[in-house]
């Protein structure tokens, strides 16, 4: 900064007020005046036509006739160099301060430098300011580890997981120094084991693994076991389930049946079912417990089961069901002559239902005689009827009284009687 005196005009009320000696004061010139002052560096005055500045900073000016008394006036300057005023700016400080000072920004980019105020010391001179900053490395620390796909890992409030395992976290004033702390995350997702559970199955059939049910409406999924891997992950299974085909008539043993007392009840396993093995759940009347195919008489309502193995070992089993109602017709013929053709020229009885038994069979005359007799035959058996002869003679025509004990399929015995007339 230059202040520039152009005039003695201008100075001359200054120096009125700075020194001022008297004529006769020492060897100088009866009118002569000091004029002390500080300069800055780069400041320059002037007076009376000569510069003064830090090069040149005394002198003697003459000013002619500028005395009161129209003699010359004599000026002595002498001029002190002012001090530079320097301020410093130092410290440490972290990667994410700045300081601003006089219009610049000083950062981690930009630590040192100098700054000029003009005018900005005390004595009007210009101040310098010498910046130079350290910025503190920050705290970096890493986290490397191993997860497990499941696993989720929380730093400085952010989820870490297998989708989302690299990045960079920084912890505000987490630094012992007071700066932030920045953490680098890379973390390596442990590879899950699998493996895969098969099995073939029967119809109908289920299976529990790792305590869930798989069956036909769920054969497939997925089971997870915690910490089985070797590296302390979780162990995942695949669970595939097939199954056999159910043999191709499901009802096998075919519809129920209803009969009446006797009947012949016909049950067979279709031949294009194979099988490996057959067990029937109720005794029958078979040479071996696996036939194929039986035929009984009805004698009572009943449930006939069945259990087939097939050439898969499947087991598979089947109902039929037998209803059986007890009507016990019998047939007994209430005239018959001898002279007529079989069957009807014997006194014989004829029940309506099959596998009917005659425990006995007696006939009377008319006086209450006894004229035949027959024990344990099967009923229409020709050789067992009356054939109309006493004792090998002929018996006369009229009425005779009979009775007969039938013993029925289910075990039911009935005394039957009447009486028949025999004609010739």
């Amino acid at each position: 900064m230059q202040r520039l005196l152009f005039a003695w005009a201008i100075i001359f009320p200054a120096l009125l007020l700075s020194f001022q000696a008297k004529a006769g004061a020492g060897n100088a010139p009866c009118d002569t005046s000091f004029f002390y002052a500080s300069v800055c560096p780069g400041q320059t005055f002037f007076i009376a036509g000569n510069i003064f500045d830090f090069q040149n900073p005394d002198g003697v000016v003459v000013l002619p006739e500028a005395s009161w008394d129209g003699s010359d006036s004599v000026v002595v300057v002498q001029l002190s160099l002012a001090p530079p005023v320097t301020h410093v700016i130092e410290g440490n400080f972290c990667q994410n301060e700045a300081l601003y000072i006089n219009g610049q920004i000083y950062d981690a980019g930009h630590p040192s430098g100098t700054e000029l105020l003009p005018g900005g010391a005390a004595g009007g001179c210009d101040s310098m300011i010498v910046v130079n900053l350290f910025f503190l490395s920050p705290a970096l620390n890493h986290l490397q580890q191993s997860i497990c796909s499941n696993d989720t890992v929380w730093v400085n409030n952010q989820p870490y997981d297998q989708y989302y395992y690299l990045g960079m976290e920084t912890i505000a004033g987490g630094a012992a120094n007071g700066c932030d702390s920045v953490i680098l995350v890379d973390l390596s997702v442990l590879p899950a084991p699998t493996d895969t559970f098969s099995m073939r199955l029967c119809p109908g059939e289920k299976i529990v693994i790792i305590g869930s049910e798989y069956n036909e409406t769920r054969p497939a999924g997925l089971e997870i076991l915690p910490g089985a891997a070797a590296n302390g992950c979780d162990s995942l299974v695949y669970v595939e389930l097939t199954f056999f085909d159910p043999p191709s008539i499901p009802a096998f043993l075919g519809q129920d049946q209803a009969a009446n007392l006797g009947d012949s009840i016909c049950i067979s396993i279709p031949e294009d079912i194979n099988v490996a093995q057959i067990r029937w759940a109720t005794t029958l009347p078979c040479a071996d417990s696996d036939c194929r195919s039986v035929c009984f008489q009805a004698e009572k309502r009943q449930s006939l089961i069945c259990t087939i193995t097939d050439e898969n070992q499947c087991v598979f089993s089947d109902t039929v069901r037998i209803e059986v109602t007890k009507n016990r017709p019998v047939y007994i013929p209430n005239v018959f002559s001898v002279e007529a053709a079989p069957p009807n020229n014997r006194f014989n009885i004829f029940p309506g239902i099959n596998g009917a038994f005659a425990n006995w069979m007696v006939l009377y005359d008319r006086w209450g005689s006894l004229v035949y007799s027959v024990k344990d035959f099967t009923p229409g058996d020709e050789n067992k009827g009356w054939d109309g002869n006493i004792n090998g003679t002929v018996a006369p025509p009229g009425v005779y009284a009979y009775a007969v004990e039938i013993l029925y399929p289910d075990g039911l015995t009935e005394i039957l009687s009447g009486t028949v007339t025999l004609v010739r």
